[in-house]
């Protein structure tokens, strides 16, 4: 049995179709817990209504405090031994969860199970594949090693419980980054991958990335890489406060040029999602912008998710189906989630054995 968190706010205009695509589901053991994280819209009414037909549909109200407290509601009241997540504006395929199970119990010491996805934009048209996350062990801890962020598509995920209470769920602090810094601490108890096959339709939209979001996204994914890579070194962890504050005194000179590698891969970011949203001239604009700010981002980028596959009808520009997006981490100079150290102090002994599902 799964239980299902689906937190929601405002989000009237997918929420329907969200539901209605795990209920729809190959397998059926699970509950879906609705989260309405204080909606203003019609969000609570509709889920009330999808509740009425199927019992397998619980609602939660809470007033509004954000995705993690909404997150750490829901697994309050989970009743099984796998938490799984959902967003309240994308589409699981229907074998999503039958697959993910059928990988629980072939590798029962995963603690987190993602899967790849397909973007859509606000329309649902396909925008490309997202292959996020490591596929074996072995990769996972060439990742944990190294020094990266071992990231999975947070919508995507089937979160071992016992581990997840273990390491006291969401930290509201990090939010916007809430799922990286939870699947940190979670590497501590055992392996997380993904599924190499998108189950998902994972919604995205230009309006929902702003600059001061995104600078303040990177400085916490840098603060996790850091105390990542200090556990792995052996050296005393920083508390964020103290990380926030040395970030903030570095010369000027560097912060000017941290800064301004921020914004490339901001432009770059809302250049794809303008695209997508079919808002051509804008996004030409964002792009070059981007590769005029930050071009040893932007360039690789541009050639392996745009260029490479133009150019793979030719045979002598083929692109391999094994290509994957740069892990988390690597070109951050100054940090995200990941310590150095030796396997055992990266993997520490097994957690405690979980049920069935």
């Amino acid at each position: 049995m799964i239980s299902i968190l689906l937190p929601a706010y405002n989000a009237e205009r997918f929420i329907e179709a969200a539901i209605v695509s795990i209920l729809q589901q190959t397998f059926t053991e699970f509950e879906l817990i609705v989260i309405d994280d204080g909606s203003t819209d019609q969000t609570g009414a509709i889920v009330e209504a999808l509740a009425q037909q199927d019992s397998r549909v619980r609602l939660l109200h809470s007033t509004h405090g954000g995705l993690s407290r909404a997150l750490n509601q829901g697994i309050a009241t989970a009743q099984y031994d796998w938490v799984g997540r959902m967003d309240a504006d994308d589409i699981a395929l229907p074998d999503r969860l039958q697959k993910q199970v059928e990988a629980i119990h072939a590798q029962p010491q995963v603690v987190a199970w993602g899967t790849y996805a397909y973007h859509i934009n606000a329309q649902g048209k396909p925008l490309g594949m997202a292959r996020t996350g490591p596929t074996t062990e072995e990769e996972f801890l060439r990742q944990r090693q190294a020094g990266h962020l071992v990231q999975l598509i947070h919508p995507t995920v089937l979160l071992r419980k016992d581990v997840l209470l273990a390491v006291g769920g969401y930290d509201p602090e990090f939010e916007l980054v809430e799922e990286l810094e939870l699947f940190d601490r979670m590497a501590a108890y055992g392996a997380t991958l993904a599924i190499p096959e998108p189950l998902l339709q994972y919604r995205v939209h230009s309006a929902s990335v702003s600059m001061q979001k995104f600078f303040i996204q990177r400085v916490l994914m840098r603060y996790v890489v850091a105390r990542h890579r200090d556990r792995l070194a052996g050296k005393p962890e920083l508390s964020y406060p103290q990380f926030l504050q040395d970030y903030q005194q570095q010369p000027w000179l560097s912060r000017l040029q941290r800064n301004i590698r921020t914004t490339g891969m901001f432009y770059y970011r809302k250049a794809g999602l303008l695209f997508g949203e079919a808002q051509r001239m804008k996004a030409v604009g964002y792009l070059t912008g981007a590769i005029a700010l930050h071009p040893a981002y932007s360039l690789p980028r541009l050639w392996n998710q745009v260029l490479a596959g133009h150019l793979s009808h030719f045979p002598r520009f083929k692109k391999s189906p094994e290509a994957r997006f740069t892990p988390l981490g690597k070109e951050l100079p100054c940090t995200p989630k990941a310590r150095s150290a030796s396997l055992r102090e990266v993997m520490p002994p097994k957690s405690p054995k979980v049920g069935g599902l």
